[in-house]
């Protein structure tokens, strides 16, 4: 039977309720969006949550509380996923696409400071698969941050909440996240001017012109069970890294950190020592789905020459993830792990 890349952890409870909303009649009164979004507001402690449709919708709401518009430009990783520059193309706003830094996923606070001129409104960063990108260094250069956490929600960095360093936070719950209501995302601040522009356009009734990217009760309620075992989860795909890391250290394939326990492992990227069209032959041979985990980065999107991002451009292509995620079995995990080490 094939293993599948990637699968949400959905079990009874979160059907019950679902099914709850259903009996009760609650599908847009916003009862069960309000309790998800207390809970993610605690475990990440800012203040003002908010809870939206999808993820570039997020995005979106935070261009508009920040006024981007035609002349405004956002500095963005070209090693990131393709969320905030829809947004930033419907806000009409230009990106500054930033390379990653030699032998990493991020690109280091130099290389986005040779980005920044006097038009620029916001820089993006995010905590790519569940390993923290350290934002703090960026604070001094006083423009509003924005941290993707959809990877990392429920970790710590420096003993503070994952993205603690962020002017805002957002967080998708898109199915192969940490925790999913099927499709959904939540943005975060501590600034209450920007949450009244964000809460306004969001919309929740009929009072007054918005986009209505609410998320449903549904999907609220779907949360809030997420919520209650996300411990549980970080703890089975800890275990489970931890595991493939034991068998990787023994080949020429390379993990892009050493193991550590505040990481999540949203998913678990090797890159491996050999072509890539032999990488994906090999797992394919044994009914693993493997998948490049950014085959297309911003750059490419946006139509720039490869060499002039040369990091992030070589991740693109050597940068593959096996299945990761709570609901693998002890048998599927051993099979996962034996490939690994015997994969020369």
């Amino acid at each position: 039977m094939k293993i599948l890349s990637s699968k949400p952890t959905i079990t009874r409870k979160e059907l019950e309720g679902v099914l709850d909303c259903l009996i009760h009649d609650e599908l847009n009164k916003g009862g069960s969006v309000k309790t998800f979004e207390a809970a993610i507001s605690e475990i990440t402690e800012f203040k003002y949550p908010l809870a939206v449709n999808s993820l570039v919708s997020a995005y979106l709401l935070i261009f508009k509380a920040l006024e981007i518009g035609s002349d405004d430009e956002v500095i963005i990783p070209s090693f990131f996923y393709s969320a905030a520059l829809s947004a930033l193309k419907l806000s009409g706003g230009i990106a500054k696409i930033a390379d990653s830094y030699d032998s990493s996923i991020f690109p280091s606070k130099e290389q986005i400071k040779e980005k920044i001129t006097g038009k620029t409104k916001a820089i993006i960063a995010g905590d790519m698969f569940g390993f923290h990108f350290d934002g703090e260094e960026l604070k001094e250069f006083n423009i509003p941050l924005i941290a993707d956490i959809s990877h990392s929600i429920g970790t710590e960095f420096n003993e503070k909440s994952a993205g603690s360093w962020g002017t805002f936070i957002v967080a998708s719950f898109a199915p192969s996240m940490i925790i999913t209501t099927g499709n959904g995302a939540m943005i975060l601040t501590n600034n209450s001017r920007f949450f009244s522009v964000m809460r306004e356009f969001r919309g929740y009734n009929e009072e007054s012109i918005n986009f209505d990217f609410t998320m449903t009760d549904l999907q609220g309620a779907m949360g809030i069970t997420q919520v209650m075992k996300l411990k549980d989860f970080l703890k089975r795909r800890r275990e489970i890294a931890k595991k493939y890391y034991d068998s990787v250290r023994i080949t020429t394939h390379k993990p892009l950190f050493p193991y550590n326990d505040s990481f999540s492992y949203q998913c678990f990227p090797v890159i491996f020592d050999t072509q890539g069209d032999k990488v994906e032959k090999y797992w394919k041979k044994w009914g693993i789905e493997i998948f490049k985990v950014v085959p297309y980065p911003l750059h490419i999107l946006m139509g720039l020459k490869g060499f002039d991002f040369p990091n992030a451009d070589r991740l693109s292509k050597k940068l593959y993830s096996v299945p990761l995620y709570p609901t693998l079995t002890k048998k599927e995990i051993d099979k996962i792990s034996k490939l690994l080490s015997a994969f020369i």
